[in-house]
């Protein structure tokens, strides 16, 4: 019922029939849509309109036809072309065919059709192409067809006789990629999956994992949204190994993966992750993590990190949140993988805490805050029982000339035992108190610049100072189940400096802030060490601990560069550090290095890149180092090549304990579409 404006050399209306005709550069324009051909008829009471001679159609939202000669029915939005090409540009789809038969709104029926998603010119051949002899379209839905050949340019790779092919960028039902491979361990393997999308709010994905001289596994994930503020996924994951004691074999001589020998052939692992947010404040959480046996990760583990976890905790907890107040309750599980028997393995069931920030009270200058904590601690060998902590703190904040903030706070501690199995005694206490005062204040200065984007540079320092005095208790005789048992004497004074550089910018007349410099650093010293009594000549005073210091660098957005430390003051060198380097361009090209120390136990580096040769083209590495061991953990190459309408990767993985090459080839609009994958022992 829209308007129908006719632009053309020759325009004709014929009164009896009432229709139009339309000779020479003829465009016409109904609402956003626009055609132009060389000629056209339009008969407005049936509204049936042809147009012959280099056809084009453009609607509202880019799809684009084109073909020799078009009829169409307006009223019924029917249509015929013949030798036609359609381009659904959200989609991103080619499809060609003679004729193409439009019979309802968004579904059409082809005949020796040619669907892709690459682009070219006009009389080449796109990079891949499904041909049909037969076919039907629903936008937003599938392609199907028959007689089906798949073409890499002019090259026929593969016959079907039936294809369907998503022509959706939304989610939808249906196989994920299959791979394919061997390995001396695993045999001729396949893993595929299937993705269900069951509602807009849920989806689930079922798995299968066949190794032909290892074993068969299979698994399921469900996944859901609930409300904007509730959603949860459901893992399980299950394999049955036909011989355990040559995939132990296998492994050998590989020492940081080694564990208790727990695994029996079956095996499986099951995760579930809920978070539900409630209109009063109420939160429930939950993280329940259960495995078969120890060696578990070491076999199924997706990196190195997942291959090298030495516990697993699963915990379930409740919250409710007031204006200064919380409540929480939560149930937590640990599970040892570096031992066989858990049973002395201490489990915090349930866990509760009370805690309230600083609140006036009544219309005095004092502040009052309180942590309080139940905790029931239980395990089936040992001490077991039940500890009550309350902790409040009383402050008075003082601003002296309106130059420092002065907090003195005074935090009386009492905490109470009641337990089993303890030769002492069933019910245990000790009370303590805390005494402590924060002095701080903060310097800042604004310097203008004169560049046209970086308008101003902020430079802000916060010097504190904290004295802590904690008395000295004798606690030898309480329950020890964590560090809250044991709580040192304390009289120190503590120097903290914290300094950050911000650049303002002002880009089309919004704002926007950059931390070009963060650092902070802190140490304490012991007024109780330097001046305890010596004793001996070798004896000596150490009053001041490590410094410990976190600082960032960012000099552009393209790049950061951070470290953390912990410096021991009288050796002088690092008991621990990370560092880290991040670099990257417009153009692609990337750069993360890290290196990890822990003078005690290890130190390695984390290294990947990607350096985009050519356009398409990318070379990926990463890497784990290790150099207490001196050789790497783990080391992948890539090549990634991307066309505009498929991708191809080729990554080799150098493991510990065996090498994997992976290919996959992408199709845009697919997905993943083939792998392979071949894998070898190490010693191989």
């Amino acid at each position: 019922e829209s308007p129908v404006d006719i632009t053309a050399d020759y325009l004709t209306y014929d009164k009896d029939t009432d229709t139009y005709h339309a000779e020479g550069n003829v465009i016409i324009v109904q609402g956003p849509m626009i055609l132009k051909t060389d000629s056209a008829m339009l008969n407005t009471y049936s509204g049936v309109a042809s147009a012959r001679g280099n056809v084009v159609a453009v609607d509202e939202g880019g799809n684009t036809l084109q073909g020799d000669n078009l009829t169409m029915n307006l009223r019924e939005k029917t249509a015929v072309v013949a030798r036609g090409r359609i381009f659904f540009k959200k989609e991103h789809v080619h499809i060609s065919g003679d004729p193409i038969t439009k019979t309802g709104e968004v579904t059409y029926k082809l005949n020796r059709a040619t669907f892709t998603t690459c682009d070219c010119e006009e009389g080449e051949s796109p990079a891949w192409s499904f041909y049909l002899s037969r076919g039907e379209v629903t936008i937003g839905e599938f392609l199907t067809g028959r007689n089906a050949f798949f073409y890499i340019k002019r090259v026929p790779v593969f016959y079907s006789p039936y294809v369907s092919v998503p022509i959706k960028r939304e989610r939808q039902t249906g196989f994920l990629q299959p791979k394919p491979g061997y390995s001396k361990l695993r045999g001729f393997v396949f893993r595929d999956a299937f993705f269900w999308a069951i509602s807009q709010n849920t989806d689930a994905t079922f798995h299968l994992d066949y190794e032909s001289i290892r074993g068969v596994g299979e698994g399921a994930e469900f996944r859901y949204i609930r409300t904007r503020q509730s959603s949860g996924v459901m893992f399980y994951d299950h394999f049955h190994e036909n011989d355990i004691n040559r995939v132990r074999e296998f492994r050998k001589g590989v020492n940081n993966l080694s564990r208790p020998l727990s695994a029996s052939s079956e095996r499986w692992f099951y995760r579930l992750l809920h978070s539900e947010y409630f209109k009063d404040g109420t939160n429930i959480r939950a993280n329940i993590n259960l495995v078969s046996d120890d060696e578990y990760f070491i076999d199924f583990g997706k990196d190195t990190k997942d291959r090298s976890q030495e516990s697993l905790e699963s915990n379930v907890s409740i919250s409710k949140n007031w204006s200064v107040y919380s409540l929480v309750a939560q149930w937590r599980f640990f599970n040892n993988l570096l031992v066989q028997d858990d049973s002395t393995t201490l489990q915090k069931l349930p866990e509760i805490t009370f805690s309230g920030t600083d609140t006036r009270v009544f219309v005095t200058p004092f502040y009052i805050s309180f942590d309080t904590s139940l905790v029931n601690f239980s395990r089936k060998q040992g001490i077991t029982g039940q500890r009550l902590d309350i902790h409040p703190r009383l402050s008075l904040p003082l601003n002296p000339g309106g130059y420092f903030d002065l907090t003195p706070s005074f935090s009386p501690r009492a905490t109470f035992y009641m337990v089993s199995e303890d030769p002492r005694g069933r019910f245990f206490d000790r009370y303590l108190y805390e005494a402590k005062v924060d002095l701080t204040t903060t310097f800042v200065r604004v310097f203008d610049t004169e560049f046209e984007r970086l308008r101003a540079l902020r430079h802000t320092i916060r010097p504190k100072l904290t004295y802590t005095y904690v008395p000295e208790a004798v606690q030898s005789d309480l329950p020890q189940f964590d560090g809250l048992d044991s709580i040192g004497a304390t009289n120190g004074v503590t120097y903290s400096l914290n300094s950050t550089v911000t650049g303002k910018f002002m880009e089309d007349g919004k704002k926007s802030y950059l931390d070009y410099f963060y650092l902070d650093i802190a140490q304490t010293f012991n007024i109780n060490e330097a001046t305890r009594k010596l004793t001996s000549v070798s004896d000596k005073r150490r009053p001041f601990t490590n410094i410990t210091g976190e600082a960032r660098l960012m000099p552009a957005k393209w790049a950061a560069v951070s470290a953390k430390g912990n410096y021991n003051y009288y050796m002088h060198w690092f008991d621990s550090y990370d560092a880290s380097l991040g670099i990257a361009d417009e153009r692609g090209d990337k750069l993360n290095v890290t290196e990890r120390f822990l003078r005690a136990t290890s130190k390695y580096l984390e290294a990947s890149a990607r350096a985009r040769v050519i356009k398409p083209l990318d070379l990926t590495y990463l890497t784990r180092f290790s150099f207490d061991r001196k050789k790497p953990l783990e080391t992948v190459y890539g090549i990634e090549y991307t066309h505009q309408c498929w991708s191809a990767v080729l990554t080799y993985t150098e493991r510990l304990e065996e090498k994997i090459i992976f290919l996959t080839f992408s199709l845009q609009g697919l997905g993943k579409v083939a792998g392979v994958q071949g894998a070898m022992p190490s010693s191989f």
